[in-house]
């Protein structure tokens, strides 16, 4: 398991310092490696040698729902050919969710487009928000969502504050999706949940003594901050939660 930072963290520091001056400043906060929200106007191969330039790896990029109903094949050789191995997809609109009139149009998309990553060794997942947790039928639009799309097709990248915003049980999602889930994101937030209030890892309230242990079987921990909190800096704040994590073990 190696620790990551989704480089949206950081968005605020590109204009003024520049891709490799964030990079750099992540790598000696003590990151492995970054996910990627953005192309950042370069090539993915421009992208990943700047990534590894600065002794990270370049393993995942988000994707867009656009992106992904475009099923832009030469774009996944690109990705590919650099090195990515993950292809999240960032968040789906409301009316391609689970009980939405385009649902089961998505999930035949969803498949389509990672049929073809997987020909080039992707693998696609979905990153979970909050609204994925709202019921549906007896369970969730998140479970359903991986009930209709098979898991070798389709894996999870998990939100810890997202899990616990939505009202379910974070660790009990875990625990269900332990062999889904190669990647997961780590987030805190304040008690009233992730739309009230983000926090560095160990200073919100979710229970990481907890939650950790059962992140064991990911390849990847990713810690995302959406937003700096507290008057702080957002370096400061992906800082704080490399250290605590660090502190921890991972």
């Amino acid at each position: 398991m190696k620790l990551a930072l989704q480089i949206y963290t950081l968005r605020d520091k590109f204009d003024a310092d520049g891709i490799a001056a964030v990079l750099a400043k992540a790598k000696a906060m003590g990151y492995d490696g970054v996910e990627w929200f953005d192309l950042m106007g370069v090539t993915p191969a421009e992208l990943a040698e700047m990534t590894r330039s600065a002794g990270l790896e370049f393993f995942s990029m988000h994707i867009s729902w656009a992106t992904l109903s475009a099923c832009d094949t030469a774009l996944m050789d690109e990705l590919a050919a650099a090195g990515a191995k993950y292809l999240p997809i960032g968040w789906l609109p409301e009316e391609r969710l689970a009980g939405g009139p385009l649902f089961e149009e998505t999930c035949r998309q969803i498949e389509v487009y990672s049929k073809e990553a997987a020909k080039r060794g992707l693998k696609v997942l979905y990153h979970n928000h909050d609204f994925d947790l709202a019921k549906y039928g007896g369970t969730t639009r998140l479970d359903a969502l991986y009930e209709a799309v098979p898991a070798e097709l389709l894996a999870a990248e998990l939100d810890t504050c997202w899990l616990y915003t939505g009202g379910v049980d974070a660790a009990g999602y875990l625990k269900k999706y332990a062999d889904r889930a190669p990647i997961i994101h780590l987030k805190d937030c304040v008690k009233e949940g992730g739309r009230s209030g983000y926090k560095p890892i160990g200073t919100g309230v979710l229970n990481w003594d907890e939650l950790l242990p059962l992140c064991d079987q990911a390849d990847w921990v990713c810690v995302e901050q959406d937003e700096p909190s507290d008057g702080l800096d957002s370096y400061c704040c992906a800082g704080m939660s490399a250290a605590y994590l660090k502190g921890k073990g991972i």
